[in-house]
């Protein structure tokens, strides 16, 4: 196998060079009250996100989750215990497959740590609406429909793969409230606007 950035001889499909090289950038963006952690800049790994609409692509994300999780658990040592007490569960944004795998289950996968449970393809979009280079307008205009289907849960964040207006990240969030839960924070791998 070859590294996707050097074209190098490597195991993963990313070398260890090349993956020290692409930076954790957080950024943390307010929607609707919650705090939505982020942690690369589109713009540095644009070519590996949209590895997502292909089988390869899960290997990928796996490794981009992999190092953000790292990076982020790190930051929230203090929050590690309460997020136990509280019985935390992450909740992927159209957690379904498409394209052979969950891309949001993936990433979801590698947040789920230290006592943090992942709730899989409870959250989907009744309307497959693709807004990837699609403006505010047409973004509201179109929304997802999501349905949530665990109401057992009180305690929950929502993760997706980007964020670039935060219709996405309001919608889910409103849909899981309906049914009683909290949304305690929310997780996007890379932020568009940072």
């Amino acid at each position: 196998m070859k590294c996707v950035i050097c074209g190098k001889f490597y195991w993963n499909p990313i070398c260890k060079k090349c993956l020290q090289e692409i930076k954790i950038t957080p950024s943390t963006r307010i929607i609707e009250g919650i705090a939505v952690y982020s942690f690369y800049r589109y713009s540095d790994i644009s070519i590996l996100i949209s590895s997502k609409y292909s089988v390869f692509g899960s290997r990928i994300l796996k490794i981009l989750a992999k190092k953000a999780s790292k990076y982020f658990f790190d930051s929230q040592k203090e929050n590690i215990n309460l997020w136990k007490e509280i019985e935390l569960w992450g909740v992927g944004i159209d957690d379904c497959v498409r394209s052979y795998y969950s891309h949001t289950g993936v990433i979801l996968k590698e947040f789920c740590q230290y006592g943090i449970k992942p709730s899989y393809g409870k959250l989907y979009a009744k309307n497959i609406v693709r807004y990837a280079g699609k403006p505010l307008e047409y973004r509201q205009k179109n929304p997802r429909g999501f349905i949530y289907k665990d109401k057992k849960i009180k305690h929950t964040f929502i993760l997706d793969d980007i964020i670039t207006t935060g219709t996405t990240i309001k919608e889910a969030k409103n849909i899981i409230q309906k049914t009683g839960s909290s949304v305690i924070f929310a997780i996007t791998l890379c932020d568009a606007k940072h």
